[in-house]
């Protein structure tokens, strides 16, 4: 109890509070964007409603957790092992033991709500290459470097093929995105830092070029994953594939331009109506939107926004390198999310079936969003005591 009492004395309301706020946005426009289809449906309109609300008081409670516990334990040896072995496991039994939904396995339906494996994936693989590269600068900095093994690198890249190979292509990009920044930003490599950042530049590179020549070669064409050149030809032009995959996107542009500055009001969105499909999942802000207008989105784009700097400001201010890799990662985790939302639902990305953190509609999202919060708000407690005790001394 003691503990808990010194862990609030410094608890970081600048973190909470903006969290809280997106939860409670979530739940309101989850209730708004689902309930006039369960109507339509004969179902109860506020299933979704009760649902979300379960999910962001089992985060709350997984946030709690995350911060009281030992941040040691989390760079223990058994648990890198024992968590490569089971989200390995999961990402397997998803893709050959699970039924395919919207053309990928990557769902474990665990009844109160879907287990994606893709979501734990962010969370380990940032916890694992935060203690990797830490280390890496330790043993850079006692020009040991050299010395240091490769292979661990081998279980970053088993992790992100089998996410592929779900097909995940909006969960394999945020966790690439997720070790590419997290291997640039760290201190060790700064010596091949231009060389990395090149390879990745040449990477993305090659991927643009081959997303806009995909544009005249369907090398999907006949197989069961030709679904995912319809998103592509969707993002090049969504008015000319209008009767299918074009369809979510367009109803989107509608719903934003239907809203204004102002919205329609809340509850007053037209888009929600059976014409946007995922509208209180993936495409919930084209729904903010349309009811709230410019304004709603971007209090929400604020708040979003605040929590990240926040983040990457507590790795910035931190003393100890395992921890500010670990901010960097998780802020990096919530920015690219952001990303990749809005810029499916606005048309400047293909439409990979990415959230927007904590304000879509679903379990697992909530929770490891919620989880990796409570470390960064148990990182933040530390170096409020530390500061506090410099002060006194």
């Amino acid at each position: 109890m003691a503990k808990v009492k010194q862990k609030l004395r410094y608890f970081d309301f600048y973190l909470f509070i903006p969290y809280l706020l997106l939860c409670i946005v979530g739940i309101v426009m989850v209730y708004s964007a689902s309930s006039i289809n369960l109507s339509y449906a004969g179902m109860k309109t506020d299933l979704y409603l009760y649902r979300q609300m379960a999910y962001v008081l089992l985060g709350l409670v997984c946030f709690t957790l995350a911060m009281l516990i030992k941040l040691k334990k989390l760079t223990s040896k058994k648990f890198i092992i024992c968590g490569f072995y089971i989200l390995a496991f999961l990402l397997l039994y998803a893709k050959f033991m699970t039924r395919a939904v919207n053309g990928a396995n990557g769902w474990i339906d665990l009844k109160l709500f879907s287990l994606q494996p893709s979501e734990l994936c962010k969370l380990y693989l940032v916890l694992f290459l935060a203690q990797l590269l830490s280390r890496r600068e330790q043993a850079a900095a006692q020009n040991t470097l050299q010395a240091t093994s490769r292979r661990p690198w081998l279980l970053v890249y088993f992790l992100l093929f089998l996410i592929l190979m779900e097909p995940d292509l909006g969960g394999f990009a945020i966790n690439f995105m997720i070790v590419a920044i997290m291997y640039l930003a760290s201190q060790a490599t700064r010596h091949s830092s231009k060389r990395a950042f090149l390879y990745l530049a040449g990477f993305l590179s090659v991927v643009m070029v081959f997303v806009f020549g995909l544009r005249f070669w369907n090398p999907l064409a006949g197989t069961k994953y030709n679904y995912m050149y319809s998103r592509l030809m969707a993002f090049y032009d969504p008015f000319k594939v209008a009767a299918s995959s074009g369809h979510q996107l367009i109803n989107s542009y509608y719903a934003i331009s239907n809203g204004g500055l102002f919205g329609l009001g809340l509850g007053n969105s037209i888009q929600k109506r059976g014409y946007l499909p995922e509208a209180y999942t993936d495409f919930i802000m084209a729904i903010i939107s349309e009811e709230l207008g410019v304004i709603g989105v971007a209090v929400v784009l604020i708040l979003i926004s605040w929590l990240t700097l926040r983040i990457f400001l507590i790795g910035i201010r931190s003393r100890d390198v395992y921890e500010t890799f670990v901010c960097y990662g998780i802020g990096t985790f919530f920015a690219v999310e952001t990303f990749f939302n809005l810029g499916a639902v606005t048309g400047l990305l293909p439409i990979t079936g990415v959230t927007f953190p904590f304000v879509s509609y679903g379990g697992s999202s909530m929770l490891v969003l919620s989880i990796t919060l409570g470390i960064v708000m148990n990182i933040s407690i530390r170096q409020r005591r530390l500061r506090a005790a410099d002060k006194n001394h």
